[in-house]
């Protein structure tokens, strides 16, 4: 599992690491990763992925985004409370920026997750203002419970999160310029 800047991730596309049906994979990490062409430039989604602090406008179970501490390296720490449910949750991610290039996201100081890492890649679409995304989920979460109850949500959640992010980008900058390749939205 080794992420490069250069955008070199070799994972078993939206499948569980080491096993094929996903019944024995509970115990083990969930990946999701897509690539796809969204009809904004590289620059407006690096700038909505990266105000991790109003993700609480926008994301449907991000209760609250702070962020918490700023390092000289323009990374960041960011404290986020989570709702599914019944259930309530905060962790802290480190975000690692290279504008308009790339965000990654790792938890830290967790009790929710054994591991996060959120990343993703901006590079220039087929067309004129637009974008080739490359996205990464890769999670476990600590307790047995909350294991089995992401197995139940797992793809709703990866489902809507790019849809939220290119909702948002709609909302600031209007509609997107039209792309040939639209997988997200022909993804069923």
């Amino acid at each position: 599992r080794n992420c490069s800047s250069a955008g070199h991730v070799l994972l078993q596309k939206r499948g569980f690491l080491g096993c094929g049906d996903g019944e024995e994979g509970s115990m083990l990490s969930k990946v999701h990763e897509e690539r796809l062409v969204l009809g904004y430039t590289p620059e407006q989604l690096f700038n909505v992925v990266s105000a991790v602090d109003l993700y609480e406008d926008f994301l449907p179970w991000c209760q609250r985004s702070n962020i918490v501490s700023r390092n000289p390296d323009g990374s960041f720490d960011a404290e986020l409370v989570i709702g599914f449910k019944f259930l309530v949750e905060s962790y802290t991610s480190h975000v690692e920026l290279n504008k308009p290039k790339f965000v990654k996201t790792t938890s830290s100081q967790s009790t929710l997750f054994d591991h996060l890492i959120n990343v993703w890649e901006f590079n220039p679409g087929p067309v004129p203002g637009s974008c080739s995304l490359y996205f990464l989920v890769d999670f476990k979460f600590q307790s047995p419970l909350y294991r089995q109850i992401a197995n139940m949500f797992f793809k709703e959640v990866v489902y809507r999160l790019v849809g939220s992010f290119n909702e948002r980008c709609k909302r600031i900058y209007g509609p997107g310029v039209p792309v040939l390749q639209d997988d997200y939205q022909q993804r069923t």
